[in-house]
């Protein structure tokens, strides 16, 4: 194929160099002279070799004119024949990898990319030979293959396989895919190996380390990619979905953020989206957006009911509709239980540890209480059995004992939200000790002494999201109000640790910290450098301090939040105890087929959801997520009843990139294997509309290496004789 075919016309040249050979021959007259008659025979000799060397420098012109005029006209090789590439006379194991990543759903010209992806597996299937094995694979779950090494006598064992295929939403990682395809090569039936791998080129998944496995190399894997990508002029993607608000309760709103961006080229302005809540759909304004901007939009919802939840936002169709919809599955909790432990209790009003913390925490929100408040005294949680609040307060409480430091610590890794207020009581060794334990611990800092100067404000460090960031509404004269009186010193870690930040600082010369946080495991832990009480503070009596300590509350409290979410590909895991036994697990596709049957393992990972002290700790497990949507879990448990989940399944975000990677860019990747690219891309008619590699390059060194053949060439014919 030449994509300047209308100079072909200029192979007529060609004939130039004949015609004035034959225009130049000259015609001598015959004169006897007597001393050519001893001439006559050399003559007769040379003449025959004289014709030959002639003739070939002749073609050799005429070559070089055929040459120049096919290199003008950029001739490519072209993907129209790629059938015949699973042909020849010798048996062969091909191994055909179909890539159907969210990207290849990229619509142009009314067809998806996968569309022309199932259009050339079709063709190839048509001339792959008789006695040849086939294997199908697609590039999201190569570990199960749709045909494996099967004869192709009867074509529609495999035309059938191709049918109902749709690209799924996950993300390809090629370097993995490959090593996957390694494995079938090496328990293929035929030496002679052919891997096709029909793709849209992205760059995202051939990441830097991708490279064919070094057996591949010389002869022994023929490799081909057909590229079949396409260039997005309307791509706006929804890379996030999250829940803002940590802990969702009954009757309150919930703040959700979605993240969108604009991939296109042109702005978008007065634009809607589709907000479902519980499938209850609703639309909604989306601000303008500039091409290439990201915006955050601020979404709410209201439960009346506890319970698992769901919402999803939706954004008009566009060129690449696999990442225009996500999901969330939300935990709605009547309350939220808290546990304020009390190192100082008090009969009288307000003299306790706690009361102003109680106080602030008990306010209820409209008709739901927010927070179900218990308050015990140091004693009594020195004493009691195992609890597990979703929020947990030490305040003032003198000293820990390992047993209980290490029950906080389960506890806070499992997702308990723990609240560290110190006071006059304080045993600081015990705390460094039993907590701290050289940074090892749960307390983000190493206590000191208290100290007795006075500060007055309170500065948020601006690092959001923060727990604090509900105080960044207030005022900065409100904030100023904060007084203390005595505070406790502290002493940060020696080694920066990312789990460890400062949220607040006081307003001293020294800028004194004034809340810590340490991130430990699925929880947080906060320390205060003030009592809780108004013993070191006026704050408590403050209306701030009843902002803070809830919204804080709320920040750090136990949740499943992010628990329910996962990308697609990823595996379903639900744990469950080993005590319960289990029956008909099933689950419930976004498709809307019939339920599935789920498999019972045993537990691999511990879970936040399950007792990780039982040993005999069972999931549920489902791999096939490769569509995007809600997958429900239901099963029987005994004792116990019937039981269910909800899981919510993401695009990968990282399919909304839709750069391309550049044909020498893959190659160098590929190291010792050099496969053959070819470009296929999608065409307006109903025929096949193939370009492919250009080989003008290849035809240029060829002109110079024959035109220097012929400079030398002519000049050994026309030497003298």
């Amino acid at each position: 194929m030449f994509l300047n075919s209308p100079l072909l016309w200029g192979l007529g040249l060609v004939s130039i160099p004949l015609i004035i050979h034959l225009l130049f021959r000259r015609s001598f007259r015959r004169i006897e002279w007597a001393p050519m008659k001893y001439l006559k025979l050399t003559i007769q000799r040379n003449r025959r070799r004289i014709q030959i060397e002639q003739f070939l420098l002749l073609l050799l012109r005429m070559a070089l004119i055929a040459l120049l005029v096919c290199m003008v006209a950029r001739p490519v090789l072209n993907a129209s024949g790629i059938g015949r590439w699973f042909g020849g006379d010798s048996r062969t194991s091909h191994i055909l990898v179909l890539d159907d990543s969210l990207s290849m759903g990229l619509t142009s010209n009314g067809r998806t990319a996968f569309d022309r992806a199932l259009e050339l597996a079709n063709q190839a299937i048509e001339d792959v030979g008789g006695k040849d094995r086939f294997t199908l694979v697609l590039s999201s779950r190569p570990k199960t293959p749709l045909l494996r090494e099967v004869d192709l006598a009867d074509r529609n064992i495999a035309t059938s396989a191709l049918q109902n295929l749709h690209p799924s939403e996950s993300m390809t990682s090629w370097a993995s895919a490959l090593r996957t395809i390694d494995e079938l090569i090496e328990s293929s039936t035929y030496p002679t190996r052919a891997v096709t791998i029909i793709t849209d080129l992205r760059r995202v998944g051939w990441e830097d380390e991708v490279a064919a496995p070094s057996t591949w190399g010389g002869d022994r894997v023929r490799v081909r990619i057909i590229d079949i990508g396409a260039a997005s002029t309307r791509q706006v993607s929804l890379e996030r979905l999250v829940q803002a608000d940590r802990l969702a309760l009954v009757g309150a709103p919930v703040r959700f953020e979605a993240t969108i961006r604009n991939g296109s080229d042109s702005p978008l302005e007065s634009w809607v989206g589709t907000w479902l809540i519980d499938g209850r759909p609703s639309e909604i304004a989306l601000p303008a957006l500039a091409a290439g901007e990201t915006t955050i939009v601020v979404l709410t919802a209201t439960f009346q009911e506890a319970g698992l939840h769901h919402v999803s936002l939706k954004l008009p169709a566009d060129d690449l509709a696999g990442d225009n919809q996500r999901w969330d599955v939300v935990d709605v909790k009547e309350n939220a239980r808290m546990q304020l432990v009390d190192g100082e209790p008090s009969t009288d009003p307000f003299q306790s540890e706690t009361d102003f913390l109680a106080l602030a925490l008990s306010l209820p929100i409209g008709e739901s209480k927010a927070f179900q408040v218990e308050v015990v005294t140091d004693t009594e949680w020195a004493t009691s059995a195992k609890i597990d609040p979703d929020l947990m307060v030490l305040a003032n409480v003198a000293t820990l004992s390992s047993t209980h430091a290490d029950l906080l610590r389960k506890q806070v890794e499992a997702g308990m939200g723990l609240m560290i207020f110190p006071g006059d009581q304080v045993d600081p060794d015990s705390y460094n000790r039993q907590l701290f334990r050289d940074g090892a611990g749960i307390l983000p800092v190493q206590l000191d002494a208290p100290s007795d100067e006075p500060v007055a404000g309170l500065i948020l460090e601006e690092n959001s999201p923060s727990p604090v960031d509900a105080l960044r509404q207030l005022s900065t004269a409100v904030l100023e109000r904060i007084k203390i009186h005595k505070r406790y010193q502290i002493r940060l870690p020696v080694v920066d640790d990312p789990q460890v930040r400062v949220l607040a600082r006081w307003n001293d010369s020294q800028s004194s910290p004034a809340l810590i946080e340490k991130l430990v495991g699925r929880g947080r832990v906060l320390f205060w450098t003030m009592a809780a009480d108004k013993s070191w503070s006026d704050w408590p009596t403050e209306p701030s301090y009843v902002l803070a300590m809830r919204e804080i509350a709320k920040a750090i409290a136990k949740t499943s939040s992010g628990s329910h979410e996962l990308t697609a590909g990823e595996m379903l895991r639900r744990p469950l105890s080993g005590e319960r036994r289990i029956q008909s697990p099933t689950v419930e596709l976004p498709s809307g087929e019939e339920p599935r049957p789920l498999t019972v393992d045993s537990a691999t990972t511990p879970s936040a959801t399950a007792d990780t002290s039982d040993a005999k700790a069972l999931e549920l497990t489902w791999s096939e997520t490769y569509r995007a949507g809600l997958y429900r879990l239901n099963w029987q448990e005994s004792p116990g009843g019937p039981a269910s989940d909800l899981f919510a399944v993401n695009p990968d975000g990282r399919e909304s990139d839709l750069m391309r990677i550049s044909t020498d860019d893959l190659k160098t990747r590929w190291r010792s294997v050099e496969p053959e690219i070819i470009a296929a891309f999608m065409t307006t008619d109903s025929s096949v509309g193939v370009r492919g590699q250009e080989i003008w390059r290849t035809l240029a060194y060829w002109l110079a290496a024959l035109m220097a053949l012929e400079s030398g060439f002519a000049t050994f014919v026309g030497r003298q004789r």
